[in-house]
């Protein structure tokens, strides 16, 4: 490795490495002579910069993590509306479980009036294959009108929600919702 990429990559690592060391509670290791040489010093580095890491609260040995719990609502109609993307989509549907390697996975951002219909919708995650991004958003543009959603859902007027689509390579998709998980 060259010297100069070497020092670079010193000086990356170590204040990386120091810090998930300082938030798991270990002591940081003293920096090499070539690494003192060209770091600032610590008392050069301000400390709004410098922030601290999150400490998950550790049960049993394992860390505990809160996800936001997740809607009834919301859940039962985006499943209702995956239902009506899969039956206007027949044809371009794969059977069972997915394949490990998918060729895209794809998810599309819309937003659904009160009757159901889209009156939105943009690719947010995607492998930039113009052909799946735009099967995906016709496939969602195909099964619209979606169900209309409960009123609980329409609190700012409109529903946005996100959908992901998972592609094989012979282009055949599922929507997440409804698809068997991989084994």
């Amino acid at each position: 490795m060259k010297p100069g990429l070497k020092r670079r990559v010193m000086r990356w690592l170590l204040p990386c490495g120091t810090a998930i060391l300082t938030a798991c509670g270990a002591a940081a290791p003293a920096p090499s002579r070539e690494v003192a040489k060209a770091a600032p010093p610590a008392s050069a580095v301000p400390a709004t910069a410098v922030a601290e890491a999150p400490v998950a609260s550790v049960a049993r040995g394992t860390a505990a993590v809160k996800l936001a719990p997740r809607d009834p609502a919301l859940e039962a109609w985006k499943r209702s509306a995956a239902e009506r993307i899969h039956l206007t989509n027949q044809k371009f549907l794969f059977e069972g479980r997915p394949h490990h390697l998918l060729q895209a996975v794809i998810v599309v951002e819309a937003t659904v009036d009160k009757s159901g219909n889209v009156v939105a919708s943009k690719v947010t995650r995607s492998p930039h294959i113009k052909r799946l991004d735009d099967m995906a958003l016709a496939s969602l543009k195909a099964a619209s009108p979606l169900p209309a959603p409960p009123p609980i859902l329409l609190v700012r007027g409109n529903l946005v929600f996100s959908e992901t689509w998972l592609v094989q390579n012979d282009n055949t998709f599922r929507v997440r919702t409804l698809t068997l998980p991989q084994e």
